[in-house]
C-alpha cells in the first residue's frame, strides 16, 4: 500500500490516521491469507514450514508498516489499538463484521499473524530487530484491552 491520495501524500508516517494504516494492512494481510490459502504448493495449511514459506516470508504493507511503527513511538495506545484491531479481525474471527470478504476464512493464528507483521515490519522498520517487534506485536493487544 501506498499513500498516493492528496491528503495522506505529505504527512510524516506518524501522522498517518490509524483508520488508514489499519485499513492498509487488513486488505494487504487479507490478500495475503487468501493467496497462502489458494497456494497449491503447500498442501498442509497448518504446517509450520507452510506458514513460513506460504504466509510469513512475503512481504508486503511497506508504507503502511513504516507508519503503524511510527505510531509506536509517538502514539502507542494508538499503535496498540491498531494491532488489537487486526488481531481481533484476523485471530478471533471478527472480520466478516467488517466485509463479507472475511466469511468462510479460517483464522491467522495471533502468533503466526504476529510472526507476519514482524517479517514484514523488519525490512520497513529497522529501528528494532524482528524479535523485538514480534513481543512488542504480542503484548499490544492486551495493552489495548487493558487501556479500554
Amino acid at each position: 500500500m501506498t499513500f498516493d491520495d492528496e491528503p495522506a501524500a505529505n504527512l510524516r508516517p506518524s501522522e498517518a490516521p490509524t483508520s488508514v494504516i489499519v485499513n492498509a494492512l487488513r486488505w494487504d494481510i487479507l490478500n495475503e491469507w487468501v493467496l497462502y490459502l489458494n497456494d497449491d504448493r503447500h498442501p498442509d495449511k497448518t504446517a509450520e514450514m507452510s506458514y513460513v514459506w506460504g504466509f510469513i516470508k512475503r512481504d508486503f504493507g511497506g508504507d503502511a508498516l513504516r507508519c503503524l511503527w511510527s505510531k509506536r513511538e509517538t502514539a502507542y495506545p494508538m499503535f496498540a489499538e491498531a494491532v488489537w484491531l487486526l488481531h481481533r479481525e484476523f485471530s478471533e474471527g471478527a472480520g466478516p463484521e467488517h466485509h463479507p470478504l472475511f466469511d468462510g476464512l479460517p483464522p491467522i493464528p495471533a502468533e503466526i499473524l504476529f510472526r507476519k507483521i514482524a517479517s514484514s515490519s523488519a525490512v520497513a522498520f529497522r529501528e528494532l530487530t524482528e524479535a523485538q517487534m514480534l513481543e512488542v506485536l504480542r503484548k499490544a493487544p492486551k495493552d489495548y484491552a487493558a487501556m479500554r
